[in-house]
């Protein structure tokens, strides 16, 4: 029997670590909540409100891809206690934030410093967890971050409804100050090699393409209106995207090493785990506003629809890690497929009799299915590639989720404010909501197949 064990000074650098992830979620599942109340506050369309979200996931996907680049770099713990001050900044700007402007460049800010830690728990994960515990471990740090869903939209509602909205930021303050005090103490130092140079211009490619992909799908409820302009966003995004791959294959120390991509299973796990992503913020951001603007529920009653499915998939997450060390990751990434794949599918077909009720509950199966399958896949994925390549597996997983997250957000954003341009705001959130039960129905089908796809190649024994 393997009896090596995780020290408590171990695991409170992991959860130091998740504390930045679970308070990112946090605010984000939190302020979707409030988009209703800030887009008549600021007098802004929900197209524009969105960016909450969606710019503060476009900063994490910025950081995330040099993450393999600072650990290599820097000291675990001064990287720590920059992130820590950077999400403090924002928070703290956007407690005082008098104008959208600032309380939006608080939330970029915010991404920044998630950014450069989220990557580092599941490093510390794969570095120090025993190989017997691995799946618990990862599934564990998908704990961390699925709680938050579990208590954020709950608690954007009633700050909204009985304080106000900046109580979400007041709150959160602590507890990035406890994560930041405790991870200094408790994370271990790394070697670094200071010779290690950053490749600036892939850098600024591999930013400023998924700046323009983002606008692309932002905008793209103005495709009719200005189409030369969403199309720009379109091709400079993807030219840079080439333009960065090609880079990182041929330069000396790329950010992230492409190696990784000759790896079949661990390219279709990530694409499974991207629209995966993409379907869940979909959601995030679609029954909140449903249930507000045509169940007409109040607030607190918006975040509490996502509350059972968020616990519930937060349980699932070591559960599905125990199955994988016991059984393999096949087992339960099949059974969550099934849960996702079915309840999305619900949605649909019941659209014209959802209720309140109805919206819990299927959600509630939904989630199951999510906490199968998101940290069971990426420790799959992880497990196809070479330890000196798991980093940079890492950040290119941590990248793709807050870019796919992104653009899932956008896409739902875009298509509810398209349908609402031309009716009026109760028929139109009507349009817009089925249209995206759709668009969220094609890309967990997508989720799927690219499973089925990556589990052809045989799956890794070894974990």
């Amino acid at each position: 029997m393997n009896t090596e064990r995780l020290t408590v000074k171990q695991l409170l650098a992991i959860l130091s670590a998740g504390l930045f992830s679970f308070s990112g979620v946090l605010i984000e599942t939190a302020t979707n909540i409030t988009f209703p109340t800030l887009m008549k506050e600021f007098q802004v369309s929900t197209s524009t409100v969105q960016w909450m979200t969606t710019g503060n996931l476009l900063m994490m996907g910025i950081f995330i891809p040099i993450s393999s680049f600072l650990k290599r770099r820097f000291q675990t713990k001064k990287l720590f206690l920059t992130a820590g001050i950077l999400f403090s900044l924002g928070l703290i700007l956007d407690i005082i934030a008098s104008s959208f402007p600032l309380l939006l460049i608080g939330r970029l800010i915010q991404g920044s410093g998630v950014g450069i830690a989220l990557p580092m728990m599941y490093n510390i994960i794969l570095e120090e967890s025993p190989k017997h515990l691995l799946g618990l471990m990862m599934g564990c740090g998908s704990f961390v971050t699925a709680a938050a869903p579990a208590i954020g939209p709950t608690f954007g509602g009633v700050m909204t409804q009985y304080l106000n909205w900046r109580f979400i930021f007041v709150g959160v303050l602590p507890i990035i100050l406890f994560a930041m005090i405790t991870g200094y103490i408790c994370i271990k130092e790394n070697d670094i090699d200071k010779q290690t140079k950053l490749d600036l211009l892939g850098f600024m490619a591999i930013g400023i393409s998924f700046v323009s992909l983002i606008s692309g799908f932002s905008n793209l409820d103005k495709i009719f209106q200005e189409p030369l302009k969403v199309i720009m966003y379109f091709i400079v995004g993807l030219v840079l995207i080439i333009y960065f791959s090609y880079r990182q294959i041929h330069i000396e120390n790329p950010l992230i090493y492409f190696d990784i991509f000759k790896e079949k299973s661990f390219v279709f796990h990530t694409l499974a785990i991207m629209f995966l992503q993409m379907t869940t913020l979909g959601f995030g951001l679609l029954l909140p506003t449903y249930v507000q603007i045509v169940l007409e529920q109040s607030a607190t009653d918006a975040g509490i629809v996502l509350l059972p499915g968020a616990i519930v998939g937060a349980i699932f997450s070591p559960i599905g890690g125990m199955i994988l060390d016991k059984f393999g990751a096949k087992k339960p990434i099949v059974l969550g497929i099934i849960c996702s794949i079915l309840s999305t599918i619900a949605f649909v077909l019941a659209f014209n009799h959802l209720t309140y009720i109805i919206c819990i509950v299927l959600y509630f199966i939904y989630s199951i299915g999510i906490g199968l399958i998101v940290g069971n896949t990426m420790t799959c994925a992880l497990s196809h590639l070479s330890q000196n390549l798991q980093a940079d597996g890492n950040a290119t997983i941590q990248t793709l989720m807050q870019l796919s997250g992104g653009i899932g957000t956008s896409i739902s954003a875009a298509i509810l404010a398209f349908s609402q341009q031309n009716q009026e705001l109760l028929n139109g959130t009507i349009t817009g909501s089925l249209l995206v039960f759709l668009f969220l129905t094609i890309t967990v089908t997508l989720v799927t197949i690219f499973q089925l796809i990556a589990f052809q190649g045989g799956e890794k024994s070894e974990f």
